[in-house]
């Protein structure tokens, strides 16, 4: 029995990319852990929502304003078999975010110098010293969407978690070195993640082995999946992701300072393991994904019930964990992370399916479902955000989970009836 499981292990590529994928996911549970208790031990309640807040303005900007690009460079790959054209594209595409980076340094600048939120929480002079940096933010996203698409998974998972493991070092050397610092701590975090993020994507950019051959054939063609395919996408996510990331924002401009969105961001950091199982599973099927005529049943099954058995333990070892590794005045993320994660579970499942219609190339059921689930979190996040603050915003991305699930397997059941 288990020399067959061993000799399946061995025979089965996707079998090794799950489990290693998985791996590294699990192992990234602990290294996340470690980071945020010495963050926000070091930082406090306020300076870590200050902290979280900045880290939602460039994750925003980057959802705002990439046109959708990055999905168009996905499609390009997924389409392709030749690993000399596939470097080609990769090249193409950083050009590409190359000129999107400019415009994003631009719209920041501009942000900063009119926002009165920011100056009012003393934030404008970090955040302009930081801004320069939001091509990592970039490079993060262009890791994400394409090495998928290309079947990259040893890649992906160090652009994943090398940067993660590099922070928690670094949090570490921060909290015992910098204990008692007394200037601007906020900006102590800022240095060390900035400095671990772009050691970290410089390595893989050389590993990539892009190329910038026949650039403009490349860019052209990405230009036409752009307009066929990653632009109804982009639409989506603006009614989907950006409206969902605008929680954070909210919390603040509604708060006399920054700690309810430290509150919001830890409970959705805690449960957000819930979401690695399926997207691990859907990640390393991708490419498959484009072959099959509906997901297979087993695979399907496997996913919600180890989902399921994440969510109850989650449910079990939160109180005691916060209770024993955070300050005090963390106890308000306990009733946070119950409700946020019933909707974390419910957002990975639908992701799951997502990929399955992104890999037949379904842009326009992407878009409907992200707009639909985008003006839900809209009207709840404008409604309860003003009335009950953090606790606002984590109903409103359970009342969305709900929804995303029940667009997006629609458009699933009705993509398996026309096919």
């Amino acid at each position: 029995m288990i020399k067959a499981l061993i000799n399946q292990y061995k025979n089965n590529i996707r079998l090794k990319q799950v489990i290693s994928l998985l791996s590294w996911n699990i192992f990234g549970i602990p290294l996340g852990i470690i980071t945020s208790v010495v963050v926000t031990r070091f930082l406090g309640p306020q300076n870590y929502g200050d902290y979280m807040f900045i880290n939602n303005i460039f994750n925003i900007s980057i959802l705002l304003l990439n046109f959708g690009f990055f999905q168009a460079g996905n499609r390009a790959l997924v389409l392709t078999n030749d690993k000399k054209k596939a470097k080609e594209y990769y090249g193409a595409e950083l050009i590409i975010i190359g000129g999107i980076y400019f415009f994003i340094v631009v719209s920041l600048f501009v942000y900063a110098v009119f926002d009165i939120n920011i100056k009012q929480k003393g934030l404008q002079t970090s955040f302009m010293y930081i801004i320069p940096f939001a091509w990592v933010y970039l490079l993060t996203q262009y890791f994400e969407v394409l090495f998928p698409a290309d079947n990259k998974i040893s890649l992906l998972v160090k652009s994943r978690y090398y940067p993660k493991l590099g922070f928690c070092i670094s949090s570490v050397i921060i909290y015992f070195f910098f204990k008692n610092f007394l200037g601007n701590k906020l900006f102590i975090i800022w240095a060390f993640f900035l400095f671990t993020q772009i050691t970290v994507y410089l390595y893989i950019l050389n590993k990539v082995k892009l190329s910038l051959n026949n650039l403009k054939i490349r860019i052209k063609e990405i230009w036409i999946y752009n307009k066929t395919f990653g632009f109804n996408v982009y639409v989506g996510s603006l009614f989907s992701n950006v409206f969902a990331q605008l929680a954070g924002l909210l919390i603040s401009y509604f708060g006399a300072d920054n700690a309810g969105v430290g509150y919001y961001t830890l409970a959705i950091t805690l449960v957000s393991p819930l979401s690695f199982i399926p997207n691990v599973i859907a990640t390393t099927h991708y490419k498959d994904f484009s072959n099959f005529e509906s997901v297979p049943k087993k695979l399907l099954k496997i996913t919600i019930a180890t989902s399921l058995i994440a969510l109850l333990f989650l449910w079990l070892i939160i109180p005691p964990f916060i209770n024993l590794f955070y300050r005090k005045e963390f106890v308000a993320v306990i009733k946070l992370s119950y409700i946020v994660s019933i909707g974390v579970f419910l957002y990975g499942l639908s992701d799951f399916f997502t990929r399955f219609l992104g890999a037949h190339g379904n842009g326009k059921a992407l878009r409907n479902s992200s707009i639909i689930v985008g003006l839900c979190v809209l009207i709840f996040n404008a409604t309860l955000v003003p009335l009950w603050h953090e606790t606002g915003a984590v109903i409103t991305y359970l009342i969305a989970g709900v929804m995303y699930f029940a667009t997006i397997f629609f458009y699933y059941k009705k993509f398996i009836k026309n096919n």
